[in-house]
């Protein structure tokens, strides 16, 4: 599940948010506290002037100016990201004309994109590691490698990169959010459930975590609040997929079957393409093995 809700706080500078979101395309998988965070490095080392456009592929401009740092920056990370060969050299290039920790973040930036994570998760530490920069930068960047360690499913090492991350920015609901994912992945649910409390403190309408925190209380064996949960994201949202999967599953654990086969059956109207779809399906053919014997 994608936390959607989670939105790039007021530390943005007028006009800036729209000019670093340019810089952006997010990997298929980062939810939008990775974004979040990436677009706070990117305001932070440069104000609002970054606001180079996508080019295609062709119209790429890898020429380097030293003395405007900002445009630099923005053709590097859009060259990393469309064409990371062309990208990794314009970064090199830059770093030997002193261009810095940002060189050096757009070097990260590219080898992620050519597919060595643990490369790219180890200078994306290194950056955040440095004692000049920024606390926002900072945060972001161990934001960033702690998304290249799940790409790895090195779920440790993301746990200890968000908890650098957390710590810099206490009330970024979405890193706690991310970090509820991780330790749900590692098997401690009292823990992911501690995460997601300070999720919903800071915001209470947050969908996605009432849904998890649902989800870890079922796991847990504590019904009631599970169910509490999943009917409050439904109440907001009733035709959440995740929401009434969940219900359905905390109907079966009723041996409320009728129940569970109607919250099922609404998946299969509302995304019948869906992997979440595939899961429903698999779990009625259970349930009526189960009826059967």
């Amino acid at each position: 599940m994608v936390a959607s809700m989670y939105k790039v706080k007021s530390i943005l500078k007028p006009g800036a948010s729209a000019a670093c979101v340019g810089l952006f395309t997010p990997r298929r998988d980062w939810t939008s506290s990775h974004k979040a965070t990436f677009i706070l490095a990117c305001l932070a080392w440069y104000g609002d002037a970054l606001a180079q456009e996508n080019l295609p592929e062709q119209q790429l401009d890898t020429s380097i100016v030293a003395d405007n740092l900002e445009d630099t920056y923005a053709r590097c990370l859009t060259a990393a990201r469309q064409d990371p060969e062309i990208g990794m050299e314009m970064a090199l290039r830059w770093d030997r004309l002193t261009g810095g920790e940002p060189a050096k973040h757009c070097q990260a930036v590219a080898i992620l994109e050519l597919g060595d994570v643990e490369e790219a998760a180890q200078r994306l530490e290194e950056l955040a590691d440095h004692p000049t920069a920024l606390a926002p930068v900072r945060a972001g960047l161990y934001a960033q490698a702690a998304q290249a360690w799940m790409d790895r499913a090195d779920y440790a090492r993301a746990l200890v990169n968000l908890n650098k991350s957390a710590e810099l920015r206490p009330n970024d609901a979405g890193l706690f959010f991310d970090r509820a994912l991780i330790h749900a992945a590692l098997k401690d649910l009292w823990a992911a459930v501690d995460d997601l409390n300070r999720v919903l403190d800071l915001e209470p309408l947050a969908i996605e975590a009432l849904i998890l925190r649902g989800s870890a209380y079922r796991k847990l064996e504590i019904a009631d609040l599970a169910l509490d949960d999943i009917e409050r994201a439904l109440k907001t949202d009733p035709n959440n997929i995740d929401a009434l999967l969940e219900k359905g599953l905390l109907a079966r654990d009723r041996a409320e079957k009728t129940e569970a086969r109607l919250a099922w059956i609404r998946i299969l109207e509302i995304a019948p393409d869906s992997s979440t779809a595939d899961i429903v399906r698999r779990h009625m053919e259970e349930m009526d093995v189960s009826s059967d014997s």
